[in-house]
């Protein structure tokens, strides 16, 4: 295994900065249920269930020094100016509350947002050396997403310009996942591409309905405070509870018996051409998606490291696994195109006693669409419950995340494999320790997916497992796919090894 790759250069010294001035002289004077009061120049109103939970998150790692900043890097289209690029930040500003909103904490510990009608977003501008724009864009954006970003104090969003012989050139973005998630960037995309931008991958996923208005931060958290948001909110409980009472406990924190490396969370990148091929076999034979697949082979791995339990009618003994899914929560027009997170984690819980991996995929899939219509809840509900469900079951539960599947706009090829085809991919995978931003699980596996296949990247806090824990998980979890891309009657449970 390689070392991890270096904390990115900082970008050099901007030569100047260019004010990005808003006015949204509108919203203060908007009528929202819920809001709290507006002064003239801001309006207030509870966070949403989403930007509480990625608060935590947001918080939990600043105290690793790292930001869980979003970044987004756009060439701009020949002509574009500087002032072109000013105007088309302003306006997005304008058009999305939630990029000029901040967090206000009080002493007695209540958070809330803060949306302002006006102020100004401070946009870097750099000048790239001749020809190297693309590797100094690239720099200025690692120097732009790493610092962590403090929404009590700043914009959600930072800016800068990448110029060459004073022509714009690039804009790089870095959001706080407290303002978006991956979904929130679509319309953002959209906009850009409209105004400065070449064509972007995002912005052509985007198909927001005509004439539908996207709903604002402040509105989200009226939805959610409403009675049908309290409903909903019972739903996902009910459905949360169901799946903590059946899920496997989770590994108890390890003894010091083993040299604990520094940072406590370590990063293990891997791209394989043949689990791309064997996730598409498995795919294709099924029916089901690619992430269905690979949820299913997470589910198997959990199970597999855990004894059977009595059914619950009495009737024998069943084995259940869990793997947490990042719900989107955006079925309806006005959140389909919103700029704000309504992304959460949601427990699936599947049985597994009996099931061929081919069987395991199906009961996954309908497993995890269960999961996906419960939705979001208010995180604070969501942890008073796992500790009750906990404590009446005399274990420990872990309920952070596991997986989040993020495909591109590209899509896995799905068609059968050979085992020749499979050997011979097999060579050609790569893994290494790399850096990123933690988050609070004890493993965290992101699968980035586009024409190039496949890309994980298993978070392993090293309190809960040793970093070897995380290479024998990808190795476990490649061995199980190939095996069920070439047989239709792979067992679902694999020997982990």
């Amino acid at each position: 295994m390689s070392r991890p790759a270096p904390s990115p250069a900082a970008p050099p010294f901007p030569a100047r900065t260019v004010p990005v001035p808003f006015l949204a002289p509108d919203t203060a004077r908007e009528h929202v249920d819920g809001a709290g009061p507006a002064d003239g120049d801001a309006a207030e109103a509870p966070l949403t269930w989403s930007q509480r939970y990625y608060l935590a998150e947001v918080d939990a790692a600043r105290a690793h020094g790292r930001g869980l900043n979003v970044p987004r890097l756009y060439r701009l289209r020949p002509g574009t100016t500087e002032a072109g690029t000013v105007t088309a930040l302003s306006e997005l500003l304008v058009r999305y509350e939630v990029l000029r909103t901040r967090v206000v904490r009080d002493p007695a510990g209540t958070v809330r947002q803060r949306v302002h009608a006006r102020g100004a977003l401070h946009l870097a501008v750099y000048e790239a050396p001749a020809g190297a724009v693309d590797d100094h864009a690239r720099t200025v954006l690692d120097g732009l997403v790493t610092p962590p970003l403090d929404v009590t104090e700043c914009w959600p969003l930072r800016a800068a310009l990448v110029t060459e012989d004073g022509h714009p050139r690039c804009l790089a973005l870095a959001f706080s996942h407290v303002a978006v998630d991956a979904y929130a960037l679509v319309p953002v995309s959209a906009h850009l591409v409209e105004r400065i931008a070449e064509a972007d991958p995002v912005a052509r996923a985007a198909a927001p309905a005509a004439g539908t208005v996207a709903r604002g931060p402040r509105e989200q958290a009226a939805a959610e405070a409403s009675p049908a948001g309290r409903k909903a909110a019972g739903r996902a409980l009910r459905h949360a509870e169901e799946a903590y009472r059946r899920m496997p406990a989770a590994v108890n924190p390890a003894p010091d018996t083993w040299p604990r490396p520094s940072p406590r969370h370590r990063f293990l990148h891997r791209t394989s051409p043949a689990l791309d091929l064997a996730v598409g076999a498995v795919a294709a034979r099924t029916g089901e998606s690619p992430a269905t697949v690979l949820a299913a082979a997470l589910v198997a791995l959990d199970a597999a490291g855990t004894g059977p339990v009595p059914h619950e009618d009495g009737t024998g003994e069943t084995r259940y696994g869990a793997v947490h899914l990042i719900s989107a929560n955006r079925l309806r027009p006005e959140t389909a195109a919103a700029v704000l997170p309504l992304s959460q984690p949601v427990p699936c819980c599947v049985d597994t006693a009996g099931a061929t991996f081919q069987e395991l995929v199906r009961r996954t899939a309908a497993a995890s669409l269960r999961a996906f219509r419960a939705g979001g809840a208010p995180p604070d509900e969501l942890a008073a419950l796992l500790a009750t469900v906990a404590r009446e079951r005399g274990v420990r539960l872990d309920a952070t995340p596991a997986l989040n599947y993020r495909p591109r706009s590209t899509a896995l090829p799905v068609r059968p494999t050979t085992a020749g085809e499979l050997a011979a991919a097999a060579p050609r995978a790569v893994t290494r320790w790399t850096e990123a931003d933690p988050w609070r699980a004890s493993h965290y596996l992101s699968a980035d997916v586009d024409a190039s296949g496949i890309r994980l990247l298993l978070q392993v806090d090293t309190a809960v497992h040793p970093p070897e824990w995380a290479e024998r998980r990808l190795d476990a979890l490649e061995r199980l796919l190939r095996a069920a891309a070439l047989d239709a009657h792979c067992p679902a449970l694999p020997t982990l090894g």
